[in-house]
C-alpha cells in the first residue's frame, strides 16, 4: 500500500501557485461591493432629508457606474497575482477590462453632466437674470457628452492596441474633405454657437423677424433657431446661419411692457384739449395699460367698460381695482426701500473714507437691517452652520406687510383678471417667485458684503446703488413717468377731419399666447371712440 506524506497532501489540496493571492483578492472584492451596497443605502437615506433632489439623482446615477468600476479594478488586481508571466488569454482579458472601464466611466461623466450637472445649472438660470447660464446649459448637454463619448471611443480603441494617432491623422483628412462637403451645416452649427454664446434674447422672449412675423424663442440648437409663431399657431425652424444675419427686434427687452399706437379720428371743429383730454382719460382707465396708479383707480369706474358692458367687464373692472390697489401698495413700500438704500449709501459714502471700523461696520449693518425687514427678511442662523448667519424669509403678519408679501399679493390680484388664460396662471406666478428668489440671493450677497468688507469699504456705496439701480430697473419700478399714454394731434385732413394718435403701453405682451396687446389695442379702439361719440367729439 502506498502511503502518502502529509507534504504531498497538501500540495495536492492547495491551489497552485499565484490561486490563493487571486481568490484572496476576490474575496476583498466581494466584500468591498457589498459595502458599497450597504453604503449607497445609508447615503440614500441621508439625501433624502435635504431639500433638493440633486444629491439623491447624483447618488442614483453613480451606484451602478461606481459597482461595475470597482468589480473591473479588483478583477484586474486579481489577475495580476494569478500569474508572474500572464498568457495571452489574461493579457487580453486586462485590455478588455482597461476597455470596459474606459466605456463606463464615459458613459458615468455623462450622465453626471445631463442628469445632474444641466439640470443645477437649468434651476440656477431660471434664478438668474443672467444670460450666459441660459445658453451653458445646452451647451453642456449637447456638446460635452459629444467630446466625452468620443474622447472614451479613442481610448476604448487605444485599450485594445490600436494605434490612434494614425486614426486621428485619418480622422483629421477626413474632416478637411467633410468640411467643403457640410460647409452649409458647419455654418449653421458655428452661428448656433455664436447665437448661444452672444445671444441678443433669452429663450422665451418675443421677437419680431425681418419680414414684420412675431414668434417666440423656444430652442436655440446648434444647427437651428425654433420658434413658436404667434399668428399663425405654428413652429418655424431657421437655420442658425441665416438667422444670425437678419434684423431682429427683441419685444421682450427691456421689459414686458410694449408700446402700441393707434390713430383716432375727431371732427376739426373740436377742441383739441377736449379731446385729448377725454381720451386720455379713457386709456388710463383700461387696466392692463401702463400709467399714474391713483388716476387709474379714479377713471376705472368712469372710462372703462361701456362700449361693450355685461358680467365680464364688471368682473374685469373689479380685478383691475384689486390689482391696482395691491401694486399701489407694492410701488409704496418700493420707493421707501429705494430712498433707504439711497440714504445708507450716503452714509456708507461719509463713513468708508480711510476703511470702517468695527463700531461703523455695525451701524451700517444696522441700517441694512431695518431695510431687509421691509423687504421682508431677517437674520437666522444657519440649519448646518450655527456660526453663519442668513437672510431668509420672515413670516407671519411682519411678512404680509412687506415688500415680498405684497408683491405676492399683487401678483395673486393679477390672477384673477378674466382674461387670462390657465398658462397664464403658471407663467405669471412662475416669473415673480423667480424674481422674489432672485431678490433674496443679491440682498443676502449685499448683506455678506456689508458683514465682511475685507477690502470692499470703500466700494460698499457702489454696491448699494447697484442694488438699488437693479430694483428699479429689473426687479420692478417704484413710478416710470414715461410710461404715462401720449396723445398727439394731426393737421387737418381733406375732409375736415384730425386724425391723433393715441400712444400707450401694455403690462405685459406676453400674456394670453402672447395676443393680450392686440386684444387691447382693440379695447382701446373701442372705448376711444364710444366715449368720443357720446361726447360728440369724434367724426
Amino acid at each position: 500500500m502506498t502511503t502518502i506524506s502529509s507534504s504531498t497532501f497538501l500540495l495536492a489540496i492547495l491551489p497552485p501557485p499565484g490561486w490563493g493571492a487571486f481568490l484572496l483578492n476576490f474575496g476583498i472584492l466581494g466584500i468591498v461591493v457589498i459595502v458599497l451596497y450597504l453604503l449607497f443605502g445609508i447615503l440614500r437615506r441621508v439625501f433624502r432629508v435635504f431639500t433638493s433632489d440633486l444629491p439623491l439623482v447624483a447618488l442614483n446615477v453613480s451606484e451602478t457606474p461606481l459597482i461595475l468600476i470597482a468589480v473591473a479594478i479588483g478583477l484586474k488586481l486579481a489577475l495580476v497575482t494569478l500569474s508572474v508571466t500572464p498568457t495571452s488569454y489574461i493579457t487580453w482579458f486586462q485590455r478588455g477590462l482597461t476597455a470596459f472601464l474606459i466605456l463606463v466611466v464615459a458613459f458615468w461623466v455623462v450622465q453626471l453632466i445631463t442628469e445632474v450637472v444641466t439640470y443645477a445649472f437649468r434651476q440656477y438660470a431660471e434664478g438668474s437674470e443672467a444670460m450666459w447660464d441660459d445658453v451653458l446649459a445646452p451647451i453642456l448637454q449637447n456638446v460635452i457628452p459629444l467630446i466625452v463619448y468620443l474622447v472614451g471611443g479613442l481610448l476604448f480603441l487605444q485599450a485594445f492596441g490600436v494605434d490612434i494617432q494614425g486614426l486621428l491623422v485619418a480622422i483629421g483628412g477626413l474632416s478637411f474633405i467633410l468640411g467643403f462637403a457640410l460647409k452649409d451645416i458647419l455654418a449653421n452649427f458655428f452661428s448656433g454657437l455664436v447665437l448661444l454664446i452672444d445671444t441678443p434674447f433669452r429663450f422665451g422672449d418675443v421677437i419680431e423677424l425681418a419680414n414684420g412675423r412675431r414668434g417666440v424663442i423656444k430652442h436655440i440648437g446648434l444647427r437651428l433657431t425654433e420658434l413658436y409663431l404667434i399668428d399663425t399657431h405654428s413652429q418655424i425652424y431657421i437655420p442658425n446661419a441665416a438667422f444670425e444675419g437678419q434684423n431682429i427686434i427683441n419685444l421682450s427687452r427691456p421689459t414686458n411692457h410694449y408700446y402700441y399706437t393707434i390713430a383716432i379720428p375727431i371732427k376739426a371743429d373740436v377742441a383739441p384739449a377736449l379731446a385729448v383730454s377725454m381720451m386720455e382719460k379713457v386709456v388710463l382707465a383700461h387696466p392692463d395699460t401702463m400709467g399714474e396708479i391713483h388716476k387709474k383707480l379714479e377713471l376705472i369706474d368712469q372710462f372703462y367698460g361701456y362700449s361693450i358692458p355685461g358680467v365680464k367687464a364688471q368682473q374685469k373692472r373689479e380685478a383691475g381695482r384689486q390689482r391696482l390697489l395691491a401694486e399701489c401698495e407694492v410701488n409704496t413700500i418700493l420707493a421707501e426701500i429705494e430712498m433707504g438704500l439711497a440714504h445708507l449709501a450716503d452714509i456708507i459714502s461719509q463713513l468708508e473714507r480711510g476703511g470702517l471700523d468695527i463700531e461703523e461696520r455695525r451701524t451700517v449693518q444696522a441700517h441694512y437691517l431695518e431695510l431687509c425687514q421691509k423687504i421682508g427678511l431677517e437674520l437666522k442662523p444657519d440649519r448646518h452652520d450655527r456660526r453663519r448667519r442668513w437672510l431668509t424669509e420672515a413670516t407671519g403678519t411682519v411678512s404680509e406687510s412687506s415688500l415680498i408679501g405684497l408683491m405676492r399679493r399683487w401678483y395673486r390680484y393679477w390672477l384673477k383678471d378674466p382674461d387670462l388664460f390657465q398658462e397664464d396662471q403658471q407663467a405669471l406666478k412662475q416669473e415673480w417667485e423667480q424674481k422674489i428668489d432672485l431678490l433674496k440671493i443679491k440682498v443676502n450677497k449685499l448683506f455678506w458684503a456689508i458683514s465682511n468688507p475685507k477690502g470692499l469699504e470703500t466700494r460698499l456705496d457702489d454696491l448699494v446703488e447697484s442694488f438699488r439701480e437693479w430694483l428699479r430697473e429689473n426687479f420692478k419700478s417704484s413710478r416710470n413717468e414715461w410710461q404715462d399714454p401720449k396723445i398727439w394731434i394731426n393737421d387737418l385732413n381733406g375732409d375736415y377731419t384730425r386724425d391723433t394718435l393715441v400712444r400707450f403701453y401694455v403690462d405685459d405682451i406676453k400674456l394670453e399666447h402672447c395676443e393680450r396687446g392686440q386684444r387691447i389695442l382693440s379695447e382701446m379702439r373701442r372705448e376711444i371712440v364710444w366715449h368720443l361719440r357720446q361726447s360728440y367729439l369724434s367724426k
